[in-house]
């Protein structure tokens, strides 16, 4: 059997096991062969839109990641703060 018989074949209940095997290992060589011969390349134009998206995010979350730091300092500072208030009155 060659990969175009593989790819016309109809699944039904007469396949035996080793029929449905041999058409699975005939698939998987042929897409693996292809896979090895001729690697996807995006193009140059889309790899550039990925990676200013990526750095888009990677600055969105940064600045919110700042956000959230400069909350927390403030939270212990006021906590910090008030603790010697209190110390400080007694």
């Amino acid at each position: 059997m060659n990969y175009n018989d593989a790819l016309d074949v109809f699944i039904s209940n007469k396949l035996t096991k080793s029929d449905l095997v041999e058409i699975a290992h005939i698939l998987q060589d042929r897409c693996l062969l292809n896979e090895l011969d001729k690697p996807e390349l995006i193009p140059l134009n889309s790899y550039i839109k990925d990676v200013q998206s990526r750095m888009d995010i990677h600055h969105y979350e940064m600045r919110e990641l700042n956000k959230d730091v400069r909350n927390v300092f403030n939270y212990i500072k006021d906590k910090y703060n008030l603790m010697f208030t209190i110390v400080d009155a007694k």
